[in-house]
């Protein structure tokens, strides 16, 4: 069994690659982790491997490749939510999470709010924040083209040793 967590992920191409690199950069600049570009589906769980990959293809289910708008930064004390891009609502992205809850039989907590991590810090004062988000020259709004949804495990682990477990296309 491994704690493990639901997200999508955006399509290759220039978009991705630059929110890529801005992860890159403040990770370099702050001694944080690097991570791979997405958007959080559900919290983590803990399941078998291949239990989990089923899971994950029953939510996506005939669900087609679609996009996201990311619309301002948002930053909080939270080590996960410490600087990030706020999606706008979406239908799908709400349908999945909601799915995903009842799928993984996870009860309901606080509204779903759909985000873009762009760091991970523990330490960092949150009067910097806007700062950093001002310096990245990241013209907003940003759309991303979803096309596929992983499962990531280890999440109780650090982050640099995550891997993924499953990948599942979009395809309606």
């Amino acid at each position: 069994m491994i704690s493990c967590m639901s997200w999508l992920v955006p399509a290759e191409g220039p978009v991705r690659d630059r929110l890529a690199a801005v992860i890159a950069r403040l990770a370099a600049e702050h001694g944080t982790p690097v991570f791979a570009p997405h958007v959080t589906i559900n919290g983590t769980v803990d399941a078998e491997p291949d239990a989990a990959a089923r899971v994950l293809e029953r939510v996506v289910a005939g669900v087609p490749p679609f996009e996201v708008t990311l619309s301002g930064f948002g930053h909080e004390p939270e080590y996960f939510r410490s600087l990030y891009l706020r999606a706008e609502p979406h239908a799908t992205l709400t349908a999945l999470h909601e799915a995903g809850q009842r799928a993984w039989g996870l009860r309901p907590g606080p509204p779903y709010r759909p985000h873009l991590s762009l760091l991970y810090a523990r330490d960092l004062p949150e009067e910097r924040k806007p700062a950093i988000a001002g310096g990245l020259g990241l013209a907003l709004p940003v759309t991303i083209r979803v096309d596929a949804a992983e499962i990531w495990g280890d999440f109780r682990d650090e982050v640099n040793q995550w891997h993924r477990v499953a990948r599942v296309l979009l395809a309606g």
